[in-house]
């Protein structure tokens, strides 16, 4: 496999290439577990009524963003498709992750920057490889990953980075060199749908925040784009996966009609706060 298909490889877009799929396994641990129950917990016990719980679900990190005051990175939300915006964070998480990791010193960052790029790596196998899954919300998605795959190719390439003794964080460095004032479709156009230049700015403005403020926002962003996928996928995708055991969007599925963020709910009357359920 030559260098640039390597280092391409570093924002996880090589899963298919030349129709091989690299994918890698990773335990279910413990600290993923806990933190995807926490945030979902901690927004089940806000949609205390039924429009906060449907506007809960219907989020994809839009809500976390101004939930914590960082309206500033919205656009790499709520302005583009869903597809879209989990390519560009998928880019971003990865540019964040080998760039200046040393810096990370206390445990809670390490461990947001370790479960967000588990996240990042699994939402992109999905949208890539298991498409069908999210076939309602997965857009061009495969478009834009090939589109991508030819710009980073191209980047590298007129850039001399190809060579074996270039490590990620170099190459990573590189693009974050790129000067990104103006709108990268304002440059490319709008023909090419590459993102790969969109998620460098995102990244520069994750970096005006400190190191661990990026990993917490990230990581929850992740969550987010994780349960709206959940909760988009179509139910007879999430049912012949439990029958082979599961996908980890399916037990997000389940856990989210546990907690009362469908996207059908009755409201149980004589509580006074009312309880929200899945309906049958």
């Amino acid at each position: 496999m030559g260098w640039w298909e390597k280092t391409i490889g570093l924002f996880g877009l090589t899963i298919i290439l030349d129709g091989i799929k690299y994918v890698n396994t990773e335990d279910f641990t413990s600290h993923l577990r806990d933190f995807i129950f926490k945030e979902l917990k901690m927004k089940s016990d806000l949609a205390d009524d039924l429009e906060t719980a449907k506007e809960i679900f219907s989020a994809r990190g839009d809500w976390i963003l101004q939930h914590e005051g960082h309206i500033n990175l919205l656009d790499w939300i709520s302005k583009v498709e869903f597809d879209e915006s989990l390519i560009v964070w998928h880019i971003a998480t990865n540019l964040c992750y080998y760039s200046n990791h040393s810096k990370d010193k206390d445990d809670d960052t390490k461990l947001n920057r370790e479960l967000s790029k588990v996240l990042s790596d699994y939402l992109l196998y999905l949208l890539i490889i298991k498409s069908p899954m999210l076939s309602p919300i997965a857009g061009i998605g495969k478009i834009r990953f090939r589109d991508t795959c030819a710009e980073a190719k191209k980047f590298f390439h007129g850039r001399n980075i190809l060579k074996e003794d270039v490590s990620f964080q170099k190459a990573c460095k590189s693009i974050l060199k790129v000067n990104t004032d103006v709108p990268p479709v304002t440059v490319k156009g709008d023909r090419s749908k590459s993102v790969l230049f969109d998620a460098c700015r995102l990244v520069k403005e994750l970096q005006k925040l400190e190191r661990k403020q990026i990993w917490m926002i990230i990581s929850k962003v992740w969550v987010e784009l994780m349960s709206y996928a959940a909760g988009h996928c179509r139910v007879d995708s999430h049912t012949a996966h439990l029958s082979k055991g599961g996908q980890l969007l399916t037990l997000v599925w389940l856990l989210m009609a546990h907690l009362g963020l469908g996207d059908q709910f009755q409201i149980r009357e004589g509580n006074a706060r009312a309880k929200l359920i899945v309906s049958k």
